[in-house]
This record gives structure tokens, sequence and C-alpha cells, in this order.
């Protein structure tokens, strides 16, 4: 059957009897009080998407005789007949239930889940399926009938946002939660610090905040993971140092040794100077004891993320014994630590994750020799760390840069420019980090996950992130442009099992979102390889 829902379904079956019919007034019944906020956001998102008002009904209520929406627990077989996600669960040792079924048919339909997060996730794919159905009449849609069954290839599926180089504001970052929602992505992973600007209230110094430095506050923090879970997102924090430090010895110049500064270029012309915390002064911890106590305080998530990548100029002695001490802090604080997989060169323990991001580098024709061999010897050390996660048996996000970092610029031309639409070329031309090659929709949706270490190491996959970062990007707009179509393709590999049509498939779902971003104010990248008509 011919359906629009991202991530695709892992059962979609598609039945020969009459559509469902949704009106206005249609019921939706339900009876756990734990659901009522979801139901209530499954009906306002479907006024917002059709103009239609369904009637949230609890238990106890009469239910109309019309055609209505149904939400039962799920008692035995579907959807406890799919098995649970692979890899690591972002809500620590209680997973939590994703799985769901929805069976649609002429006089109702049906959802059925174990826990709030699978009707959550029923209820999603039942709004893009009302969504993206054409109107039967002025006040009604039609939905084929179907019976899905569907579960999260993996548990943790996520993105992870560079709020340090461009800072979005909490509305703004709300938006970001509301889309990861939409496309069952589970973890918000908050780059929160780097060279260009310290985000966090704590470590700042007692005379004030830095001129000009936009930051959250505790309030913001607290609320925005209060959103995110509500949603079932966890918002994972990052602080990452020892390296990309630069905004921190602004704030606490006493933190400069003399010994732990260097400057590097990593494109012509664009000289850069990066800091490294230095494990020899007793500040160093003593501050970041502070700091990590505090980030972990605000955020119930069982994660603290410590960055740990690209210590450009550090001595390995020194990055080895500052990871170590760091890990520790973490593990002191409840929490368990994961790090980029530069993090493996201090040694991997049983308890330790790492992110995997840096895969075959395709550079732009403009990169220079100098710089190329620079970089073939950085992804050389990058090897070594994933063999050495390996040979721990450690767990991976895989987040590998040549489909996951959606900062990599569009290869093909927008769909519409000139008057209809001005903005896609400008805007075509200016976001996307130019050190990588222009990489096509297709090329990056043309991946694997369970192959990214390498034949035979699929079990050690603990998850799929995307990544965005804020280099070249001036606002939300920027952000979302950027993210828009990719990030659906992100999600779909994380949540749904391999499918044999692979991208002409996603394609033509992907096609009928453009509108569904539109509606909700997101600029979107019109590549002309996708029909959006």
């Amino acid at each position: 059957m011919d359906h629009a829902v991202i991530p695709a379904p892992a059962r979609f079956d598609a039945a020969a009897g009459p559509a469902f019919a949704v009106g206005p007034g249609t019921a939706v019944a339900f009876a756990d009080t734990r659901i009522a906020p979801i139901v209530e956001r499954f009906c306002v998102q479907i006024a917002r998407r059709t103009s239609l008002r369904l009637t949230p009904v609890r238990a106890g209520h009469p239910v109309p005789d019309e055609p209505s929406v149904r939400i039962e627990p799920a008692a035995g077989g579907e959807p406890a007949e799919l098995p649970a996600p692979a890899g690591l669960s972002p809500s620590g040792d209680h997973a939590t239930d994703e799985r769901y079924s929805l069976v649609i048919d002429a006089g109702q339909v049906v959802v059925r889940a174990a826990e709030p997060a699978g009707v959550a996730r029923g209820l999603t794919t039942l709004i893009q399926l009302i969504a993206t159905a054409p109107p039967a009449g002025p006040d009604e849609i039609r939905v084929p009938s179907a019976r899905i069954l569907d579960a999260p290839r993996y548990a943790w599926r996520g993105l992870s946002l560079d709020v340090a180089r461009t800072f979005f504001t909490v509305g703004e970052i709300r938006r970001v939660i509301d889309l990861l929602e939409f496309y069952k992505l589970n973890v918000l992973h908050l780059h929160l610090t780097d060279d260009q600007a310290w985000r966090l209230p704590m470590g700042r110094p007692d005379t004030g905040p830095e001129p000009g430095a936009a930051f959250y506050r505790d309030d913001d923090l607290r609320a925005l993971a209060s959103y995110a879970a509500d949603r079932f997102v966890t918002i994972v924090p990052e602080v990452d140092t020892p390296g990309h430090a630069s905004a921190l010895t602004r704030l606490h110049p006493e933190l400069k040794t003399g010994r732990n500064e260097v400057d590097y270029e990593i494109l012509p012309g664009h000289a850069r100077h990066a800091v490294w915390l230095d494990p020899e002064l007793p500040a160093t911890f003593e501050l970041m004891e502070q700091v990590l106590a505090g980030v972990a305080a605000i955020f119930p998530g069982p994660y603290l993320h410590i960055g740990a990548d690209e210590p450009r100029g550090m001595p390995d002695e020194a990055y080895v014994s500052y990871v170590q001490r760091l890990r520790r802090l973490v593990r002191a604080l409840g929490k368990r630590p994961l790090g980029w997989q530069e993090s493996a060169r201090a040694g991997l323990g049983p308890d330790d994750i790492i992110q995997y991001w840096l895969a075959g580098l395709d550079l732009a024709a403009s990169v220079p020799p100098q710089i190329r061999a620079q970089l073939d010897a950085e992804l050389d050390l990058a090897r070594r760390d994933v063999e050495a996660a390996v040979a721990a048996s450690t767990p991976v996000i895989v987040s590998p840069l040549s489909h996951c970092y959606l900062d990599v610029p569009y290869a093909e031309p927008p769909a519409d420019t000139g008057v209809a639409n001005p903005e896609q070329a400008d805007r075509l031309g200016r976001v996307g980090l130019r050190l990588y090659a222009p990489k096509t929709l297709a090329a990056s949706f043309g991946w694997e996950p369970a192959a990214a270490l390498g034949p035979g190491r699929a079990a050690q996959v603990a998850g799929v992130e995307a990544a965005i970062w804020a280099e070249t990007i001036s606002g939300f707009d920027d952000l979302s442009f950027l993210l828009l179509p990719r990030l659906a393709g992100v999600a779909h590999k994380a949540w749904s099992p391999p499918e044999p049509a692979g991208w002409p498939a996603h394609r033509d779902r992907l096609a009928r979102h453009g509108r569904l971003w539109a509606q909700d104010g997101l600029e979107y990248f019109r590549a002309s390889t996708v029909d959006w008509t």
C-alpha cells in the first residue's frame, strides 16, 4: 500500500475494507489517565493540520456510535510479537517500550500499546496518515484500512544539536524537540560548550556573564528537559572538554598554563586558536567538578556526554589522565559517561560508551594538500579508536560524518528558485561546511547502520544519531534548512528495518512531508530530486 509514514513501520499490511472517515467530533476514547496529555496533543495536532476537531473521551463517558479512535492496553500478542530494539536505551536500565499496533477499518481505529510511549508513537503514525491523506470533502478525511505493527530497530535514536556556535532560544529548541517527536527520535544531545561560547549557567565567574554572550539559565534547561521528557525525548547534555575549551578559558584565564594553547588551520585562510584543559593544574578539576555537578543536577537522564574530541596539541599522557579522571567524576555523580570516539584513547572500561563520527572523509576539491594530509592522519587515528572499541566490546553510538552530519552541503539544485522562492538558492550557497564535498539526498540516505563499524560488528551498534554543527548557521531558518529533509532519513534508518526499495520508497514518502513542514513554518531544502508536488 502507498503510505507516507516516516519512519516506515516495521509491518504495514493494507486491508481490502472501506476506509476510516475522520470528521468533526470523531471520538478518541481512552481509559489510562497517564495518556491524557498524549491524547490532547494528538487532537491539537489533527485540528492544526486538518481543521478537524476531535473529541477526547475518557473511560466512563459514553462513546458515540459513529467511527472512533480507541486506545487500548496491549494484552500479549501484538505488538509484543515484534522484538525489543537493539542497543542502548537513553532512559537507562528501565527501557521504554515503544512498540504499538494500529488497526484501521471503516468502523474504528484501534491503537494498542503496553506503555504510554507506545501510544504516543502509534498516534504519531496516525497523525501522519491523516495529515497526508487527500481530503474526501470539506469536513472529512478518509484513511485506508490497514493493520500496522511497529517497533523501533534501535533504542537510541537521536540528534546532536550545536547550540555553542549559534545560540538557539528555548522556544526554538522546543521546535526541534517537536520535530524529533514527529519522527520518533528519542534523544536530543545538546552540545552546550565549545571554543565559540559557553552556554551553561554553571562555570561562570562571580563577576557576571561574558559580555555579549548568550547562555541558558538553570530554569531554561530544566524546562527543556521536562518538555522533552513529556514527548519521550531524553536530553543528553554535552560539556566538551579537554579540547574545544577556548570559551571557558576566556571566562577563566587562570586555566591557561602557557603550554595548553595551539593554533591550527582547517581551511585556507581560516586560522583557529584552540585551548586544552591542563590536568596538572589544580584549578582545572576544581572547576570541572562544580560544572559537572551542576549539569547532573539539572538533567535527570542517566548519561552525561564528556565530549573529548579533537584534543589538538594536547600530549597523549595529559589527554589520558584528563579523560580518565573526568569519567570518574561523572560516575561519582551517578551518571554514565559517553564520549566521542577519541575518548577510546584513554582506555575503555565495561561501563564506557563512545560515539563514532569520523568515518571516510569526502573532502571538497578546494581543500589543499597539506590540510588533506592532516585530516588523513586524524582519520587513521580514528580507525584505531574504532578498533579499540571493538576489541573492548564497548557500545558505540554511530554518527558517521559521511551520512549523519547534516551540515554537509547539499549537492543537487533546488526544485524552485527565482520569484517563487528566492531564498532557496541563496541559502543553498551559504549554509553547509565547505570543507566537505556536497552530497545528494540519495547518497546521504544510502547507508546501513548495522554495517557502520565493519562486517560482523552489528551487535556493537548501540544506536544512531544525526549531528548538526552550526559554523555556517546564522538563525533558526538556516538550521531547519539543513535539518530537513535529511533528518527524516536518519530517523528512518534508526527506526525502520532495512527495506529493499531503499531510497525510491523513502523519496516518495518524503515528497508528502514538505507540506507538513510548511504548515509548521519550517524552512526545508526543496531538492529537485524529490517531487514535492
